[in-house]
């Protein structure tokens, strides 16, 4: 009897073990970003608050310092998703590659850079900058070109636009920007809100502001990955919309003591600077959803083109180059 008794015993208890439910196994996903900002907060949300672990993902974060960079690591194999401006994957569909890229997911509503100057400027003018030493970015990048676009709309001088300095990497552009002679300049964050507490620079505008809503900042993959990984893709999409919407109710600390570990060494100031001064600047720069906009998009070829860096005939059709289904069905999601 006491055989029997332990025999069931065992069973019994191995019959509940099994029945408990054990960690599901993490599928990894390579995210290559544009450079280390505050303004990809939703993506650090995503990561610090396990958003992208209750979907069962790892994200595997790397940080390229330019587009071009992570285009080449997407078509190489070298990254699963990239994290760029919508110019990246539009080049690339253009270009000879068979594998085209897909954006499937949206995650910025605007440019998330502003216009600095090395003076303070009370009543600011656009026409200021004509005949001044401007100091760009890569030509062809998208903040660049919603910094021509300005300047061409508020009748800024061709000869002061091709004059620009546009040829410093993202990560010289501090050193450049102290020991150069520019008057005006373009910066992201955290180098604005860094150099502006060093009295370096005064901030005078929101370029996102002045240009509107337009997609920005922009999830893509290659063709043969999204439809191999589809649920992968769904699951990423619907994690970034959870933080997306966390966002909407967070207060700035809140969102500064969430991605304050993807800013290792960096004082809280130097974080929460940034999130009130995009949060606050009147632009659309965090979205809502991770819903891609098609007249946003047409938006942003309107201006490639306006640019000279897209030939007219070369714009993509909103179906061609965008998945919507995932960021339609994340939203859905979050929703319920």
């Amino acid at each position: 009897m006491v055989g029997k008794s332990l025999i069931f015993a065992i069973s019994l208890a191995a019959g509940l073990a099994s029945g408990l439910s054990t960690p599901q196994a993490q599928q990894t996903v390579r995210v290559s970003e544009i450079t280390r900002t505050q303004l990809f907060a939703p993506l650090y949300v995503a990561m610090a608050k396990d958003f992208f672990g209750q979907e069962g993902l790892k994200i595997d974060l790397s940080s390229a310092n330019g587009g071009d960079r992570v285009g080449a690591l997407i078509l190489s194999g070298g990254a699963d998703i990239g994290l760029t401006g919508p110019e990246v994957p539009i080049y690339i569909f253009n270009s000879e590659s068979p594998d085209k890229p897909i954006i499937f997911s949206g995650m910025i509503g605007t440019d998330g850079f502003f216009l600095v100057s090395r003076k303070q400027i009370d009543n600011f003018d656009w026409k200021m900058l004509d005949g001044k030493k401007l100091f760009g970015l890569r030509r062809g990048s998208t903040p660049q070109m919603f910094f021509e676009h300005l300047m061409k709309k508020n009748g800024v001088g061709q000869a002061t636009i091709d004059n620009m300095v546009t040829n410093v990497a993202l990560p010289a552009r501090e050193a450049a920007w102290l020991t150069g002679d520019a008057d005006f300049a373009i910066f992201h964050e955290p180098v604005a809100t860094k150099l502006e507490r060093a009295k370096q620079l005064f901030v005078i505008d929101s370029i996102g502001k002045q240009v509107g809503r337009v997609e920005n900042t922009v999830f893509f993959a290659k063709k043969s990955w999204l439809e191999k990984n589809a649920e992968i893709a769904q699951k990423f999409t619907n994690a970034i919309a959870r933080a997306q919407d966390w966002m909407k109710s967070a207060m700035d600390d809140q969102i500064v003591d969430a991605i304050a570990p993807y800013f290792p060494g960096v004082p809280k100031e130097d974080n929460l600077g940034p999130i009130k001064r995009m949060r606050s600047s009147g632009a659309p720069i965090f979205s809502a959803d991770p819903v891609l906009d098609k007249a946003a998009l047409t938006k942003m070829q309107a201006i490639m083109v306006e640019s000279g860096i897209m030939p007219a005939d070369k714009v993509i059709a909103f179906e061609a180059i965008v998945a919507p289904s995932f960021g339609d069905k994340a939203k859905a999601a979050v929703a319920k």
